[in-house]
């Protein structure tokens, strides 16, 4: 197995950062296509931002020079959160193709609440934020500005699809992976997938804290999507934004419905509403979140 890359693939708040964390106790596995050409950064204008530049501002334009930097190391090697595609390098090193999706709904629920890469200051409900245009990584592959994060989800449901359709024409494993299984049964839902991609492995143990500060743990965690509680935080005009903007055929293949909005309120609880509402102003700029 030694020298078997996996690459792994998956929008934002969908296990990224965990199932990586779990492959690592497979001996041999990597996770990076080299191109063996560095990708050459500007140190004079990276040393004029340091010294310029304060605060938010400096934070922001150092963070479009460090992503114009990943966008160049996509050409070979794209972003976990990118939109899921195989390149010349990745077809050419033979790797191993995992991509994680998650329900729209409640990605939506955890993007408004973790919005990394967020341009500007949050919404205070997830009506609005659903409603907000986004602003997209350069690296990220897609259109500079989405009409709503909602779009996010969808386009990248579509390339997950087709990636995994490339792949297979290429004799190259995929799997997609939902993010629900994996927290219900890391371990199982872990393996299961590597087998999927022609990989053994035996008795993976997922860590039972968070990889994000300040988050449940996995008890927790596996209760709250076993019993759909993210519901709760849904309301009519929400439900109704997401499916207007997902193409559901997509979905369906992923394994995902759409859920009825008349079965939603028209107006949460108000200590709700205000919970949601200081949840998603803990982002004050654009930068102060990083990759998820």
């Amino acid at each position: 197995m030694s020298g078997t890359i996996v690459k792994i693939f998956g929008e934002r708040n969908t296990g990224t950062r965990a199932l990586q964390q779990m492959l690592r106790q497979v001996p041999g596995l990597r996770f990076r296509v080299e191109s063996g050409t560095p990708v050459p950064g500007d140190a004079a204008v990276e040393a004029a931002i340091e010294t310029r530049m304060k605060g938010a501002w400096k934070r922001l334009y150092l963070h479009a020079l460090r992503d114009e930097q990943a966008a160049l190391r996509a050409a070979h090697d794209p972003w976990k959160h990118a939109a899921p595609r195989l390149t010349p390098a990745m077809v050419a090193a033979g790797v191993r193709v995992l991509i994680l999706v998650r329900d729209p709904y409640s990605w939506l629920i955890g993007l408004a609440r973790r919005p990394y890469h967020l341009k500007g200051p949050n919404e205070r409900s997830l009506e609005e934020f659903a409603a907000r245009p986004w602003m997209t990584e350069r690296r990220e592959g897609l259109a500079p500005v989405l009409a709503s994060p909602v779009d996010l989800w969808a386009l990248k449901a579509a390339a997950s699809l087709a990636c995994r359709a490339e792949a297979k024409a290429r004799g190259l494993p995929c799997a997609i992976l939902r993010f629900e299984d994996f927290v219900r049964d890391p371990g199982g839902a872990a393996t299961a997938a590597l087998a999927q991609i022609g990989i053994e492995a035996e008795h993976l143990a997922p860590r039972q804290d968070n990889t994000k500060p300040g988050e449940d743990g996995l008890p927790l965690l596996q209760r709250y999507y076993r019993d759909r509680l993210w519901q709760a935080r849904l309301t009519r005009e929400t439900v109704a934004r997401v499916n207007a903007r997902i193409d559901w055929a997509v979905a369906a293949e992923l394994g995902y419905a759409p859920l009825d909005p008349e079965r939603f309120p028209r107006v949460l609880p108000p200590a709700l509403q205000e919970q949601i509402a200081r949840e998603m102003a803990c982002l004050t700029t654009p930068t102060d979140r990083a990759d998820a």
